[in-house]
This record gives C-alpha cells, sequence and structure tokens, in this order.
C-alpha cells in the first residue's frame, strides 16, 4: 500500500470515527432533544380537518351568558344533549368531569339515557407513571355514579405533553395502577360508539401497533398514538355551547356527526402547545385531532432508534468515501466537498417530508447535524495532514539537499525570487571523494556498493551539517558542501576544516569496523574564493548551488588529495592558520590552471585554549 492509499485509508476511517462516536452520543444521550423535536414538527403540512368532528367549545360568550362554570346547574347539560340529540348527533363527547354530586343529577342522567349515545370523561390524578401496561395513574377522578351508569361510555380526558411541553402524542388507554383498570381514551370511547361497537375487552400491542376499528393504529410502547394535527384548528366545525344550550344553532351541523364538548373560554388551564400551532389550543382540539388521525387513517409512524441508526451509518459512509476524494487545496476542491454535503443535506430533507406525506416522521435534526459535523471533521483532518505533509516534505527535501538550501529556496519562492542567476559570494568549498573507488565497485555487488556509500556518505555529511555547512550535491563517490551561502558565516573558511578534519576521524572510525576486504578512503580537499551563489540550470528545473574558478579548484584539490588527508588552498589556509596544523606542501600543477597553486595538509586541530592565544587582542 502506498502512502497516498495510507493516508486516504486512514481519512476515512477518521471521519467514521468522528460520525460514529457523534451517532452514538445523539443516539444514546439525545443532546438538543427540544431543538430535534422542533424540527420533526415543520413536517406538518396543511391538511383540512374532519368535517364529521364538531367542537361544541364553552366560550365566553357561553359563560357570560350562562355565569361560572362551577355554579352551573345540570339541567343547562341535559338541555344541551336533548338538543343534539334531536339534531341528529351522532356521539356527545364530553372533555369536562362531573364528578360531584349535584340537585339535578337525575335529569342530566335522564337525558344521557335517553341519548344513549353520550361519552363522558374520567380523569388520571397524578403522579403518572408508566409500566409495561401503558401510562398509569394512582388514582381517577370519575363522574358521580348515576351519569357513569347512564352514559354509554366512560374515556379518559387526560393529556401528556413532551419532555418539552409540546403535545404530539395521546395514550390511548391508560391504567388505574390500584386497582389494575383500563380505561380507554376519551377518542377510543368516542370512535367505537360512533361505529355502534364495544369496546374491546383487552388491548393487545403487536409489531408496534393495535388493532382496532379494523384498522391497525401505529402506537408506541406506552399506547401513544402520534396525532396528525390539522394546520388550522379554526377551520374546524365549530358551534358554541351556549347556543346548544339555546337550540340556536344549524342542526346541519352536527347530524351524524361526534360533537365534542369541551373548554375554549380564554384563561382555562386545558390549554396545550401543538406542533401546528404558534398558541396554546383547548385540550378538546387535541381529542379531536386524535379522532381525525384514526378515522382518516393518517396514521404516523415513528421507525424509531435503529432505523435512524441506519441512515445516519448510510451518510457516514457516503461522506467518509466521498470526501476524502474532493481535497482542499483549491477552490474547486472545496466546492466539491460543500456540494457533496449540501446535496445529501437537501436530498434527506426532501426525503424526510416525502417519507411524511407516506406516514413516517423520520428523525429530522441529528441526521441532517451529522453532515456539517463530519465535513468540519474532514476540513480539520487535511489541514492537519497538510502540516503533516509538509513535514514530511522537508524532511524528504532536506535528504537531498540541506535544511539552509530548503530554507534559501522556500523564502525566495514567497518573496517571488525564486528566478534563474544568482550573487557573488566569497565561499568555502568543500570536496571528498573515494580513492580507488573504481576497484572497490568491481570487487562489490550493485547492492553492496550502495551500502558501502550510504554509510561512508552519511558520516561525512553529518560533520558537514554539524558544522554549520550545506550538503549541496552527491556525485556518485564524490560529496560537495558549501559555507557561507546561501547564509553569511564571518568564520566559513574554519568551519569547512573542522568539518573535513573530523570527518576523516569518523571515517577512520567506520573503516575499523568495516569487513570489507578493500579498506575505503577518502580524500577531502577545502578552497576559499569567489563564486556565484544561486539558482542554476532551466526554467523547467533549477537547483541551488555554487559556480565558479574557486569551487572548481577545490574540484582539483580533492583530486590530488591522497586517502585519508585533508588538503586546503591557500586563501583557506590564511583564515584558518591560526587554528590549525599544516605542512605546506610541493606547489601542485592544476588542471586549467597556467601556474602551480600552493596547497597545505592539514595535521591537527589546535586546542581552544591555544586559539585564543593566537587571536590579536582588542584595543
Amino acid at each position: 500500500m502506498t502512502r497516498r492509499q495510507r493516508k486516504r485509508l486512514y481519512h476515512i476511517l477518521v471521519l467514521i470515527g468522528v460520525g460514529c462516536l457523534f451517532t452514538l452520543v445523539t443516539l444514546l444521550a439525545q443532546p438538543f432533544y427540544t431543538i430535534n423535536l422542533w424540527f420533526s414538527d415543520q413536517l406538518f403540512t396543511s391538511e383540512p380537518p374532519s368535517p364529521n368532528i364538531v367542537i361544541a367549545g364553552i366560550d365566553d360568550d357561553t359563560l357570560e351568558t350562562y355565569g361560572r362554570w362551577a355554579e352551573w346547574p345540570r339541567s343547562l347539560h341535559a338541555q344541551a344533549i336533548d338538543n343534539l340529540n334531536q339534531a341528529g348527533a351522532k356521539v356527545i363527547g364530553y372533555d369536562v368531569v362531573f364528578a360531584d354530586n349535584s340537585s339535578y343529577d337525575e335529569t342530566l342522567a335522564t337525558a344521557i339515557a335517553e341519548a344513549d349515545n353520550v361519552v363522558l370523561a374520567a380523569v388520571g390524578i397524578p403522579p403518572v407513571s408508566r409500566t409495561e401496561d401503558g401510562i398509569a395513574y394512582d388514582s381517577f377522578l370519575l363522574p358521580v355514579a348515576s351519569l357513569e351508569q347512564a352514559a354509554s361510555s366512560i374515556g379518559h380526558a387526560n393529556v401528556v405533553p413532551d419532555g418539552d411541553g409540546t403535545v404530539r402524542r395521546l395514550p390511548l388507554i391508560v391504567v388505574d395502577s390500584s386497582s389494575g383498570q383500563v380505561y380507554p381514551s376519551l377518542t377510543l370511547a368516542a370512535l367505537y360508539r360512533l361505529f355502534s361497537l364495544p369496546l374491546p375487552q383487552e388491548y393487545v400491542l403487536q409489531d408496534g401497533a393495535l388493532d382496532l376499528l379494523a384498522r391497525d393504529v401505529p402506537v408506541d410502547s406506552s399506547y401513544r398514538l402520534r396525532i396528525n394535527f390539522s394546520a388550522d384548528n379554526e377551520q374546524r366545525p365549530y358551534v358554541s355551547y351556549g347556543d346548544v344550550i339555546s337550540g340556536n344553532f344549524n342542526q346541519s351541523l352536527v347530524r351524524n356527526k361526534i360533537v365534542l364538548i369541551g373548554m375554549t373560554a380564554t384563561g382555562e388551564l386545558d390549554a396545550w402547545a401543538i406542533p401546528t400551532s404558534a398558541s396554546k389550543i383547548p385540550g378538546v382540539f387535541i381529542h379531536a385531532g386524535a379522532m381525525d388521525t384514526i378515522l382518516t387513517q393518517r396514521f404516523l409512524r415513528e421507525p424509531g432508534t435503529s432505523i435512524t441508526l441506519m441512515i445516519m451509518l448510510l451518510l457516514i459512509a457516503i461522506t467518509a468515501f466521498a470526501l476524502p476524494r474532493c481535497g482542499t487545496r483549491h477552490w474547486t476542491d472545496m466546492a466539491k466537498g460543500v456540494g457533496i454535503t449540501a446535496g445529501l443535506f437537501v436530498a434527506y430533507l426532501v426525503a424526510s417530508f416525502l417519507a411524511f406525506d407516506r406516514g413516517y416522521i423520520l428523525d429530522l435534526f441529528y441526521p441532517l447535524l451529522l453532515l456539517p459535523v463530519v465535513y468540519v471533521s474532514n476540513i480539520v483532518y487535511v489541514v492537519i495532514t497538510e502540516q503533516s505533509d509538509k513535514r514530511f516534505v522537508k524532511e524528504l527535501f532536506g535528504r537531498y539537499i540541506s535544511p539552509q538550501i530548503a530554507k534559501e529556496i522556500v523564502s525566495r519562492a514567497d518573496s517571488g525570487q525564486l528566478q534563474l542567476g544568482g550573487e557573488e559570494r566569497e565561499v568555502s568549498v568543500f570536496f571528498a571523494d573515494i580513492r580507488g573507488f573504481t576497484r572497490i565497485s568491481e570487487q562489490l555487488s550493485p547492492e553492496a556498493v550502495m551500502q558501502m556509500l550510504n554509510a561512508y556518505l552519511s558520516v561525512i555529511a553529518d560533520a558537514v551539517v554539524q558544522h554549520d555547512g550545506i550538503v549541496n550535491k552527491f556525485v556518485g563517490d564524490n560529496i560537495m558542501a558549501v559555507w557561507n551561502a546561501p547564509q553569511s558565516q564571518p568564520d566559513h573558511a574554519l568551519l569547512a576544516v573542522k568539518a573535513a578534519w573530523e570527518a576523516q576521524q569518523k571515517l577512520a572510525e567506520l573503516r575499523q569496523r568495516d569487513t570489507r576486504p578493500i579498506p575505503v578512503r577518502f580524500g577531502i580537499g577545502v578552497n576559499t574564493g569567489v563564486a556565484v551563489a544561486g539558482n542554476v540550470g532551466s526554467a523547467g528545473r533549477s537547483e541551488y548551488t555554487v559556480i565558479g574558478d574557486s569551487v572548481n579548484t577545490a574540484s582539483r584539490i580533492c583530486g590530488s588529495t591522497p586517502g585519508d588527508e585533508v588538503w586546503i588552498g591557500a586563501e583557506t589556509y590564511n583564515r584558518t592558520k591560526d587554528y590549525i596544523e599544516t605542512e605546506q606542501l610541493e606547489p601542485q600543477q592544476m588542471k586549467g590552471k597556467a601556474e602551480p597553486i600552493t596547497l597545505y595538509k592539514v595535521t591537527a586541530l589546535r586546542p581552544v585554549a591555544t586559539q585564543s592565544e593566537d587571536r590579536p587582542s582588542s584595543l
């Protein structure tokens, strides 16, 4: 596997890891719970309410006409029931509890019994708990006995909001924890009476649904129905309860309909927040919405955590394999990544709306939040790896040219000066090559020759670097180093000589450990003079180096130097004579030189104390 392939694999694994960690946290800890619920609320579309359910509201006008609710004689309710019955109402449901005895209970009971279609409400009293049989209450507030016996059925009127206070679900059954009695909701009791069917003896939850009214009604583990609310409750058929009592209402409005009677007056406590309304609505509208959902079979199903997990894992897989292929080096690469993320975002948003139209409420917030999280993680990873790549390239670059040259190239590139050409500088140039290299290479395999060169040239290169020189190039068995270019070094000549002398000492130590039959010996030559330092080559490929007569002379000196020795030119000697021990050699005739040149053999470095004594004192 190549380095690029490993990088892409790591990139993919990092994105998968981030995505899976985010998924695990969101599905287990449920952060932003309220925001998540709010997002699902935005899926509701404008659907007209069913015309088969009519609200008879105990509104402000009714209370103004008949006085405070607690002071009403129940004969008024008997009169209302008679009027609705005569108008042909199919079911009359009361979202109020007649829990206290009154002097008109017999009158009301008679009216209820004669109508034979009245469903009365009971209310579970908190504390509330959740059991395997559903939501349970410690006790119930029931209608007085005479009214309970006269009613066709009793249904609970409890409304249980979600954690954010919004009502999205209605429990179709609740349990009296003290007696084990199961109470159907007012919604179910009214619907069963509408179809003239007896209420079920038991409620069996199978595959997330209840078999009710020849329908598979989807509920959660607490037997709660997700209500598909109408977008505008003001469109629901409505009549004032005061008009019902007086008989001054449109009878055709209620004929063969379910009439739900409940408190709608301003300031009453029975008001709840729902997903499709900016203001709270009376509880009777919630029961009407639940009836609508069952009657029209516009059921809403919540696929659950497993489906959300599968969706998020699919999004993770797509982004984790797609984003690493985009990169961020150019704005077009960024556009690709943004396009993929935005495309998935829009696609999932559209899919969520289409799924909602088919009755499925997909988790909207967490999968959509996952996409920017993975994308940002992708950007962070790319930035980090690019920094790592820069370090890698710098290290790789440094294997072939010195760090100083690399720094100079980068500096010139940043300033727009990376062009062919150079400047005159006084430099000290160091050459070293193997004596008898041809004979050595003939007796060794190519692999052994390469191993030998790497071992010995590394020793020389280390000595150069330790003395602040730059390794300019390797040519076969030859190594070239330079001082005072590109950076200024006042004592460049001495640094070059020290590097040469130390390299010979280290080479001698390496040779003692070397088991090759022919000893490897280097001759090293150093010369100081003016040269041109800069970029040499072509527009397509160039290198930073030094050229000039002083460089050629250094190469010639190296070619004449015997193995294990260091020879230096006259200018180098003049600059370093106070710090080194030398032997003057016979003038040497060099190729390209008309006159012989004087050279010096370095025999030792003077101790530091001696060097200090030889330096001229400052006045």
